[in-house]
């Protein structure tokens, strides 16, 4: 509206009066918008009252003619302008949505246990931050996830649970899975239930048993059966090995513990273990492999060398 805004930018102008009549109902309008925070209104009632007040006024007066100078035509613009704009803000004022807080669960060398405002429980890995709002508001329950979690979601057909991490969206009712986003690639494990995973170039639908690694340099989708449970560690404090490779049984170990841990062989990749760690130290986990398969350990700087005898 330039030309409106150019008119009032003349009226204030052309005399000190002006200005004064302006900033009176700026005040006025400033004032208003404080009130209308505390303030529950009846909109259709009110809305109703004043439109029989106009009706009933129209009805009583009789019709007049009347004249304005160039002035007055300016004052009458920027009063109309001013109440315009004024029940414009003061409407939006009313009708904004509540704001949500938003909360930054975080975890470093501990894991932790949440319960989000559905009723859906999540347990988060060393080193992750998820973040949530403290309700859920609108068609969907959003969160966002950076490390590794477990998802156990409340079950709600009309509002999916979505998962966003690094550029991918992962989509439930109500399932059980867990999400792994440390360096270069996202993993994803399925319980239970069936999980929805999408990116800007693809989607793929999982079930029970079904997993998908993504690599963030290339976003391409590796989709195959989960092979074992050791992704479980931090939720259920065990190292679970059934007939497990040992180098993913390594990585595991290395994870839990924070060490290094090399396999000095590679025909020791090929070598399964059955087993459960549960809550033994990293000396004890270590001289159990060492004694199932008779191997030498050596110690190399910060790296502990697992070979052949």
């Amino acid at each position: 509206m330039p030309d409106e805004q150019l008119l009032v930018r003349e009226w204030l102008q052309a005399d000190a009066v002006n200005s004064n009549y302006y900033e009176h109902f700026k005040t006025i309008w400033n004032e208003s918008k404080t009130l209308a925070a505390n303030i529950t209104v009846d909109e259709k009632a009110a809305w109703q009252k004043f439109k029989s007040r106009i009706q009933t006024a129209t009805v009583k007066q009789e019709p007049k003619t009347m004249r304005l100078s160039g002035v007055k035509k300016l004052q009458v613009a920027a009063v109309v302008l001013l109440m315009a704009v004024g029940s414009w803000l003061l409407y939006n004022a009313l009708h904004q949505p509540a704001i949500v807080a938003m909360v930054n669960k975080q975890t470093f060398s501990n894991t932790a246990v949440d319960t989000l405002s559905d009723g859906s429980i999540i347990t988060l890995n060393k080193n992750t931050v998820l973040s949530y709002p403290t309700a859920f508001k609108g068609k969907t329950r959003t969160v966002k996830l950076k490390g590794e979690a477990f998802f156990a979601v409340a079950h709600d057909t009309t509002k999916p649970f979505i998962v966003e991490v690094d550029g991918v969206s992962i989509k439930v009712v109500g399932t059980a899975f867990n999400v792994k986003n440390y360096d270069s690639s996202i993993l994803v494990i399925v319980e239970s239930g069936i999980v929805q995973v999408s990116n800007s170039k693809q989607s793929v639908l999982l079930h029970k048993g079904e997993q998908v690694l993504i690599q963030n340099s290339t976003s391409t989708f590796d989709q195959s059966t989960v092979k074992d449970s050791l992704y479980n560690y931090y939720r259920t404090k065990e190292i679970i090995c059934n007939n497990t490779p040992l180098p993913a049984v390594i990585a595991t170990i290395n994870e839990v513990y924070n060490t290094h841990i090399v396999l000095g062989s590679d025909a020791l990749k090929q070598f399964p273990l059955t087993t459960t760690f549960k809550n033994e130290d990293l000396e004890t986990v270590i001289s159990i492999i060492q004694q199932t398969f008779d191997l030498n350990v050596t110690h190399q700087g910060d790296s502990t060398i697992l070979s052949f005898k």
